[in-house]
């Protein structure tokens, strides 16, 4: 730690300090940022309030543009030198110039009209020969039309974080870096090339390096005609270009998902799929989104169904030797910042003014780079670096790593993975001051031609570099795979293709037999290689459910869904109720049983509501459909508006509410009494409230209502469910039975509730508030018998069991059940 140097209350010596800071009341700080050799370097300067937390200190983003990129509480120096204004109060300062320095320290006290004085002094702490940082995946305000970085601001926070190699990436735009990085004077510091996030319907990718010129692709075309299309671009360097898929199981903008890519199998069945692609993003943004599974780890993955890394292996175990790589997405200076993670790549050499493209590409293609949020990690198998095919000696392969870390980056764990499973871990005991250093060899056991990574990990996180948001943000390190030729044949064959020869080669004993002599993921992998084998796919699947391993019981659950065999059942109900199934893994199971036999599924799937809730059916619903029976009610009264200013509105009570007794009649937001019309649902289900008074300053912020009857033949729980845009109510003959007060797009089946009714006809009132633009809601009864009418029935004949016969029956009779 470096200690402040002076403190002391006196007229502003620095000339012209950035005014970074509002506050009057503001105090100085003129610093210093120096490497080994004294001289300024670029940096970042984070400032800590005394509860650890970061404050809106800095909003005066133009206060030194060339220079400065001042965010929050963060200010970024391109020259390492300067004089910023700094509110009052008491404040940790740490400087830092990305993953390969040290940090340094000090703590000021900032009073009215004060100036303190500090230099820093950071260490390379890093020894990187030959391989460069690159961050992948960079954004603007300016081109890419949200976040906040301009382009002065992104180039000075990439290199305040040390980022040596950065691809420009804004959606659908060729945005050059290079006329802003001569401006600034930052062309020692960093290279960069053009590339581009296209932004598809069906997910982004990125693609470079592209020329400057060049036309924008269209991104309206699907995979296979846009991936071609970009293979052909043409550069400066004669390289193809890269793509890379962008956050892969993000949902909504996630290539996998949207193009049915499997999470057990690693395959696509969509006639729109396309394997032409380079790398994937294993870590995105500064979380890491994509590596955890939401099932496996019990941590936030957000908008993640599925790892990302689980993909990856899969891929791997196919034979695709796609790069696992880790990029910041960042679209900011500070709430996400550049560099974390980023990518090592072997280039041969290490001038960060002249990097070569082409090298770069063929570096990703050949496996020659390792993704970090932290570590820098090296892999080599009897000497032979990432990305090599190496015949293995007498079954062993000698494994060796060359693991460093800054001093304020925790390791505590080292796994060495084979075809997807841990086949070794070392754990790494706290290092109290200094860099770790660490060169541990391992001696793994190859049975036949396999794939061999490595992950490095800390449990610890990285505040107060990056301070928590969504979740704590850890080190975590992927070092890409070395391909083991096991016998030597001169043939690498990928351990599927191997399940395969294995089930065609063999009986049911004899795969029996390699399964019992294999890892978790082998297993998995020969049970859905026995899919279609007469002889002895059921014995294999069964065998697979029965295993304690969760993804061979997936693995197994898939075969059975290709199966067809009723025999199975109950083996995929014990999976939907076996006390250690997750929510994805009981939902396969009862995916399995809805494929095989769709007419008796109905119960199982209800238990898995009950144990695991809705929203987990729900959340899986785009893989397998719910089929849940009843129908969306078409024919309502609607009434509105009452004016509504914030979602609290949604709980007050007023007509036409139950129990509500008005003097005077409430008046609508239009200043006319409650009157009520006649709609009817669109197709889908969905009951369009904007028509009411179709001008949107009037159904805005408002609240409207909806109502029906449905008739039951007696008295029964039944089932709902609804989408609304935005919150909503529900009651049945008067009684509250949903009560949903979020902001939220309707969607059909989001909210599962459950409704008591009488027999006869029963009142349902929907009440919604709405914030802007889409106004309205779906609803649907889970139940063939229930029917509905938008008109108060003009009767409700007693002790009748069938009214539908009857002539009266508002619905007519072509509705007769």
């Amino acid at each position: 730690m470096h200690t402040l140097i002076a403190l002391y209350c006196v007229l502003h010596t620095a000339a012209d300090p950035a005014p970074t800071a509002s506050d009057a009341q503001s105090g100085v700080l003129v610093f210093e940022i120096l490497d080994e050799a004294g001289e300024p370097m670029p940096g970042r300067l984070t400032f800590i309030d005394q509860d650890g937390g970061s404050q809106d200190l800095f909003p005066n983003a133009d206060a030194s543009p060339d220079d400065l990129a001042v965010r929050r509480h963060a200010a970024y120096t391109l020259s390492g030198k300067g004089a910023i204004t700094v509110p009052t109060g008491s404040w940790d300062v740490y400087a830092t110039h990305g993953l390969e320095w040290s940090m340094d320290s000090t703590h000021i006290d900032i009073s009215p009209g004060s100036e303190s004085q500090w230099t820093a002094n950071l260490v390379h702490e890093i020894d990187t020969t030959n391989w460069v940082s690159g961050d992948f995946h960079l954004h603007t305000l300016t081109h890419s039309g949200h976040g906040d970085s301009n382009m002065p601001e992104r180039i000075i926070s990439i290199v305040g974080e040390g980022v040596e190699f950065a691809v420009a990436t804004d959606h659908n735009h060729n945005t050059d870096y290079d006329p802003t990085i001569e401006r600034l004077g930052a062309e020692d510091h960093l290279t960069a090339v053009i590339g581009n996030e296209v932004s598809t319907s069906y997910g982004h990718l990125n693609a470079f390096p592209f020329d400057p010129n060049a036309a924008i692709v269209n991104q309206k075309l699907d995979a296979q005609p846009l991936f071609a299309m970009i293979r052909a671009e043409e550069n400066e360097w004669d390289v193809v270009p890269i793509i890379q898929i962008n956050h892969p199981r993000w949902g909504g903008i996630d290539y996998f998902g949207k193009r049915g890519l499997d999470p057990v199998t690693g395959e696509a069945t969509d006639d729109r799929w396309s394997w032409d692609f380079d790398s994937i993003e294993v870590l995105n943004e500064n979380e890491g989104w994509g590596f955890y599974d939401s099932e496996v780890d019990d941590i936030n993955t957000r908008a993640g169904k599925h790892s990302v890394l689980q993909d990856w292996y899969n891929m791997l175990n196919a034979g695709r030797r796609i790069a696992a790589i880790g990029n910041s997405d960042s679209h900011t200076v500070i709430s996400n910042i550049a560099g974390v993670p980023r990518n090592f790549v072997y280039v041969g050499s290490d001038d960060a003014s002249n990097i070569d493209p082409a090298a770069v590409a063929n570096a990703i293609r050949g496996g020659q780079v390792s993704a970090t949020t932290g570590p820098f990690v090296r892999m080599t198998a009897d000497g032979q670096p990432m990305g090599s095919t190496i015949a293995a000696l007498d079954g062993v392969v000698d494994i060796h790593l060359d693991i460093q870390s800054a001093s304020w980056i925790p390791i505590d764990r080292i796994r060495i993975i084979k075809n997807g499973d841990v086949a070794a871990t070392l754990e790494v005991p706290r290092e109290e001051n200094g860099p770790t250093r660490l060169r541990p060899r391992f001696h793994i056991p190859v049975e036949r031609d396999c794939w061999i990574a490595a992950i490095v990990d800390g449990q610890s996180d990285l505040s107060p570099y990056i301070i928590e948001q969504s979740r704590p943000i850890l080190p975590i390190a992927i070092a890409n795979p070395i391909y083991i030729d096991a016998d030597d044949d001169g043939v690498w064959t990928p351990p599927s293709q191997w399940a395969r020869n294995t089930v065609d080669d063999g009986d049911l004993a004899s795969v029996l037999a390699a399964a019992e002599g294999s890892s978790p993921s082998e297993v998995a992998m020969l049970v859905l290689a026995a899919t279609g084998d007469e002889k002895i796919n059921t014995q294999m699947i069964r065998y697979g459910l029965s295993h304690d391993d969760r993804g061979v019981r997936l693995a197994a659950c898939r075969a059975a869904a290709a199966s067809s065999d009723a025999s199975l059942l109950p083996l995929l109900s014990a999976v939907v109720d076996r006390p250690d199934s997750d929510h994805y893994l009981a939902f396969s199971g009862w995916a399995a049983s809805d494929t095989i036999e769709p007419d008796v599924s109905d119960e199982l799937f209800w238990r898995f509501v009950d144990r695991f809730g809705w929203s987990n059916a729900r959340r899986f619903a785009s893989e397998h459909a719910l089929r849940l029976g009843g129908d969306f009610l078409r024919e309502w009264e609607v009434a509105g508006y009452f004016p509504a200013a914030d979602m609290k509105a949604l709980g007050n009570a007023q007509a036409p509410e139950p129990g509500i007794v008005h003097i005077t009649a409430p008046k609508t937001k239009q200043g006319g009494p409650l009157e009520w019309q006649t709609i009817e649902a669109s197709e889908s289900g969905f009951v369009d409230l904007a028509t009411i008074v179709p001008v949107a300053v009037v159904y805005e912020r408002a609240i409207a209502y909806a109502r029906c009857w449905v008739w039951s033949l007696d008295d029964r729980e039944v089932r709902f469910t609804i989408g609304s845009d935005d919150g909503c109510r529900v009651w049945v003959n008067d009684t509250l039975v949903l009560d949903d007060p979020e902001w939220q797009y309707a969607s059909r089946d989001r909210r599962l509730g459950t409704m008591s009714l009488r027999a006869g006809w029963n009142p349902v009132l929907v009440k919604v508030l709405n914030s802007t633009k889409t106004f309205g809601f779906y609803f649907r009864v889970i139940d063939e018998s229930v029917r509905s009418s938008s008109q108060q029935p003009a009767y409700d004949p007693p002790g009748v069991d069938n009214p539908w016969d009857l002539p009266r029956d508002p619905l007519g009779p072509s509705e007769n059940p």
